[in-house]
């Protein structure tokens, strides 16, 4: 299989035995594999043990995949695309026929309509990391209701039947977060930084946080949300340290808002405290590494694409698979930064991965 590749954050087209993959951008694209009209089947039956029967699926190789994503705008979208595409290319490169994928920008209309070209296309299964909106669960209805298989990655979709669903429990991810915290210091002032209100990952997330806060009487902890941007991080901090005269510790959701949280602590001449929350983004830990910073991170998760293309192979060989997959984060802290920063690479790496080294360094070595 040969593969083209037209610089970070490009369009990619790649080559497979019979045709070739096409990415775009917003773009809808042209009509390559025309599909037969299929008889809706039954909905898959649920197995006792929370596990899907996928028979009713079940083809012969080489398969034509179609992903409806929701845009690769931040790193670590860059990265869970990257997944995706290893899954497909190399992976599974010989099981796969094609590959469609469309980017809906962040648009549940826009993500509607490309669910059905890739359903006019023929695609034998429809990856897709949705947004959580009515419009686009009418759109999975009309793929499941038309025979194709949804496999749901990352986030989730209310009132729309799938197959399987793979990602990462928030709650939990929150809670570990507090939780580090609070086996490590006593008490005192925390801020929590999250996200506006835009999905529901991070009220999931802020749930788990408050939980296990809620259990610690020795600690007051001050909410505060921001855009989702080390700016708006930093912005949200200034105002807390105007507003009291410490903070002893401060839980973000990732690291992201970590430097931002950072670049407020140095811009007062001040040494950080403790932060927890943070990720494996080589932004994050280049700022930690350069201000020295105490931290307990968890691993981002953008190797979950992976995870959905195993899903997916599964399903079109009649395997059966569970209904959801919790996909597993792996801690560490400040003393693990010498394994995972490397300063090598941009800040769009991530450093908990499954992609091969020739993989990263056409990805994120500065040319």
């Amino acid at each position: 299989m040969t593969r083209h590749s037209h610089g970070k954050g490009a369009n990619r087209l790649v080559w497979s035995r019979r045709h070739f993959l096409r990415a775009t951008t917003g773009a809808a694209i042209a009509v390559l594999l025309p599909g037969c009209q299929r008889s809706p089947p039954p909905p898959p039956t649920p197995l006792p043990s929370g596990w899907t029967d996928t028979q009713r699926y079940k083809k012969s190789p080489p398969w034509r995949i179609g992903r409806s994503g929701r845009g690769d705008i931040n790193a670590w979208m860059v990265m869970f695309s990257a997944h995706i595409e290893f899954g497909i290319m190399e992976k599974y490169g010989e099981q796969f026929e094609s590959y469609v994928s469309h980017s809906a920008n962040w648009d549940p209309n826009k993500q509607v309509e490309d669910i059905r070209i890739l359903l006019a296309e023929g695609i034998d299964v429809l990856l897709i990391d949705p947004m959580d909106t009515t419009a686009v669960a009418t759109g999975v209805r009309e793929a499941m209701h038309a025979g194709v298989p949804v496999v749901l990655a990352a986030g989730g979709l209310s009132a729309a039947p799938y197959v399987s669903w793979v990602a990462i429990d928030e709650e939990k991810r929150g809670a570990a977060a507090a939780e580090w915290l609070c086996d490590t210091f006593g008490g005192g002032r925390v801020a929590v930084i999250t996200g506006t209100r835009a999905a529901g990952d991070q009220e999931r997330w802020l749930e788990g946080v408050r939980h296990r806060l809620d259990d610690q009487p020795e600690v007051e902890s001050i909410i505060a949300r921001c855009p989702w941007s080390s700016a708006g991080a930093r912005e949200a901090m200034r105002a807390l340290l105007d507003q009291h005269a410490a903070i002893d510790a401060v839980i973000v959701h990732n690291g992201l808002l970590g430097r931002g949280v950072v670049e407020a602590f140095v811009e007062r001449g001040d040494e950080s405290p403790p932060i927890s929350g943070v990720d494996d983004w080589n932004g994050w830990l280049r700022t930690a590494r350069e201000h020295r910073v105490r931290f307990f991170g968890l691993s981002g998760g953008a190797s979950l694409g992976l995870r959905a293309v195993d899903l997916a192979t599964d399903i079109l060989s009649g395997v059966q698979v569970p209904r959801y997959v919790h996909f597993p984060y792996k801690v560490f802290d400040d003393s693990a930064l010498d394994r995972y920063y490397r300063p090598d690479l941009s800040d769009h790496y991530w450093a908990i991965h499954d992609l091969p080294e020739a993989w990263i360094e056409r990805m994120f070595k500065p040319s």
